[in-house]
């Protein structure tokens, strides 16, 4: 092990530590000049100790990394901080490293900062494991979406072709116009479909009429009142005053919608729906809660995949079972925001609605094609 000089060599059991520590340790004073470097930190790093004495520990961290880092680094430094963050190091050889630091301040007796010590270890090897089992759990989650989406293509085309046999084979014009009104039918739910999928994926910007976020709020409060009424569910709502935030109608309703149909399946036995609004310099929050049964931490961890869903599908009845909160997901990622859950199972769920009170650039037909 190699030390910048003898005041930095720690005595006894602390030295041996130190030294032999099965994770990489890196001193630096309180400007960041690395002054200490263990044997395990030759290895990580694959430097030799005596190339990295006196130069800033922020060095250790690939340009392209840096500026996370070197934030972290400055403020154990200048504030006395801990911090954790992860990097990946690519040797010239071609061989790459994914290292996890922590880094915390070092006050001498009288409580004074002296600099920082950076503990860095070789996570590789984890995160080989938790990419694979991301990987896994993506083409998990794919192959229920490609069968839930093959079940309900295939109860609306196989009706489709059984009328229109039917229909041929009888050669009467009245059961034909019938027949034609089912398909018509069938094929505009097929087409609604797949059209939730692409609002998923892409968004929807087909309808990029603004209006003012406030006045969706308002307009969907006042649709559903009556509906609230008629089923025995209380609305509680609280709509702090809100900044002009410009957002496209449609699918800004489609968001609230699509929530709040959510909730109230989630209150079959009736309970309260709470929705709420406030802002801040940067974000408007809107919170959509329920009293109902409340999410799992399993169901929780999905709860925005297509088509996943707790409810029965024993019937094409609603195909949209499974892609309201994917939809709702997918658009407000196109209109920069995003949104949070919380839930305790037979208390509730909250889903919070975040959207930047800056300016929203929302792409028109004209400017996609």
């Amino acid at each position: 092990m190699i030390y910048e000089s003898q005041e930095n060599i720690p005595t006894g059991y602390h030295r041996l530590f130190f030294e032999q520590a099965g994770m990489a340790m890196v001193a630096a004073d309180s400007d960041g000049i690395i002054t200490a470097w263990n044997k395990s930190a030759a290895e990580i790093f694959d430097i030799h100790g005596r190339e990295v004495l006196g130069s800033n520990w922020n060095e250790l961290i690939p340009a392209e990394e840096r500026k996370a880092g070197e934030d972290l680094l400055v403020a154990c430094l200048h504030e006395g901080k801990n911090a954790e963050f992860e990097f990946t190091l690519r040797h010239e050889r071609g061989t790459c490293k994914k290292l996890a630091a922590i880094v915390t301040p070092v006050h001498d007796e009288s409580g004074g900062q002296i600099g920082g010590l950076a503990c860095v270890r070789d996570i590789t090897n984890r995160a080989v494991l938790q990419d694979r089992l991301a990987q896994k759990t993506k083409m998990a989650a794919l192959g229920e979406m490609a069968g839930a989406l093959s079940h309900h293509f295939n109860n609306i085309l196989g009706g489709v072709v059984t009328s229109v046999d039917f229909a041929l084979a009888s050669g009467e014009p009245l059961i034909q116009a019938k027949v034609m009104e089912k398909t018509a039918a069938a094929l505009t739910r097929a087409t609604g479909l797949v059209e939730n999928l692409l609002a998923f994926a892409e968004g929807d910007y087909r309808d990029a009429t603004l209006c003012e976020l406030g006045e969706v709020l308002i307009e969907v409060i006042e649709e559903i009142e009556p509906k609230l009424h008629e089923i025995g569910i209380g609305l509680e709502v609280d709509l702090k005053l809100l900044p002009v935030i410009s957002v496209p109608r449609s699918a800004m309703k489609t968001v609230i919608n699509n929530l709040t149909d959510n909730a109230l399946e989630a209150m079959c036995d009736g309970g309260v729906l709470t929705l709420k609004a406030e802002a801040n310099d940067e974000l408007a929050t809107i919170s959509i809660g329920d009293t109902g049964c409340g999410l799992d931490e399993r169901t929780l961890m999905r709860v925005f995949e297509p088509f996943y869903t707790t409810k029965n599908r024993g019937t094409d009845r609603d195909l949209s079972r499974g892609l309201g909160l994917a939809v709702a997901h997918g658009i407000l990622k196109v209109l920069h925001g995003f949104m949070q859950v919380t839930s305790t199972p037979g208390q509730g769920t909250i889903f919070e609605i975040c959207i930047p009170v800056k300016p929203l650039a929302i792409p028109s037909c004209t400017e996609e094609e």
